[in-house]
């Protein structure tokens, strides 16, 4: 089989180095890896253009096969939540992946040090997927990290407040509902698995990290704060999918 990857808007706009990461780690298992930055066009579903929303489909349908991409591998739960839906190709979620596959062994356990314990907000377009649940919690878990259980998770999760763009159409409920989700939580920390997902949690007053910051970068501790997120900023954002581009481009 050929193995595809795509990042996804929001992970792409957030972290150029996190999708250089993936994709370096990816290719070890599968060094002809084909790498795709697109759009799912799931926004333009969002806001009743369907037409359009067919039309941007199509054009990542064309892509997939022009590469001839058996599996596509999807780190955005929208993204995956949409393919899912149209059922054009064979797509897989990032972490079930990572879960099957296995850490890096240099990342194994280097949270066992933190003294923080996370709760998981986790992403509402993929609500019904219980193994890509359980998949982020073995990730965390293999990590070395502490989990707190909270009655609003999994498949009774609710939303960051960015869903059905919100955040575009309605920038102050958006707000209220990430302030509200970020109250739910036991805990002062967060982990997302969604670049959305983290800048909500953030911008709702809350100390939030993306499930790649926990496993890329340094070791979390509870005196650790998170300040600004890329996607609250449109400037960077741009920069940041240019920067992705770029990647992309040479791989």
């Amino acid at each position: 089989m050929k193995y595809g990857f795509m990042a996804g808007c929001a992970l792409s706009s957030s972290s150029p180095k996190h999708v250089a990461q993936i994709i370096d780690y990816l290719k070890v298992f599968y060094p002809d890896l084909a790498v795709i930055q697109g759009c799912c066009g799931k926004p333009t579903r969002m806001i009743g253009q369907e037409e359009l929303f067919q039309t941007r489909f199509g054009k990542l349908t064309q892509q997939v096969q022009t590469a001839k991409i058996d599996e596509l591998i999807v780190a955005c739960q929208g993204c995956i939540k949409t393919m899912t839906l149209q059922n054009q190709f064979p797509t897989s979620s990032l972490w079930v992946k990572m879960a099957e596959l296995g850490l890096p062994k240099a990342v194994i356990g280097k949270g066992k040090s933190s003294d923080v314990v996370f709760s998981i907000q986790d992403s509402c377009p993929t609500k019904e997927v219980t193994e890509i649940h359980q998949a982020v919690r073995y990730l965390l878990e293999e990590l070395g990290y502490q989990v707190a259980k909270n009655r609003l998770s999994g498949k009774n999760t609710l939303c960051c407040g960015m869903g059905g763009m919100c955040g575009v159409s309605n920038p102050a409920l958006a707000k209220n509902f990430a302030q509200k989700r970020v109250q739910d939580f036991k805990t002062d920390h967060i982990v997302t698995y969604c670049a959305s997902c983290t800048s909500a949690m953030i911008h709702g007053g809350g100390n939030a990290w993306h499930l790649l910051d926990l496993i890329f970068d340094d070791v979390v501790y509870q005196e650790d704060t998170t300040m600004t997120h890329p996607l609250n900023n449109p400037i960077e954002a741009w920069k940041n999918r240019y920067q992705s581009k770029k990647i992309v481009t040479k791989t």
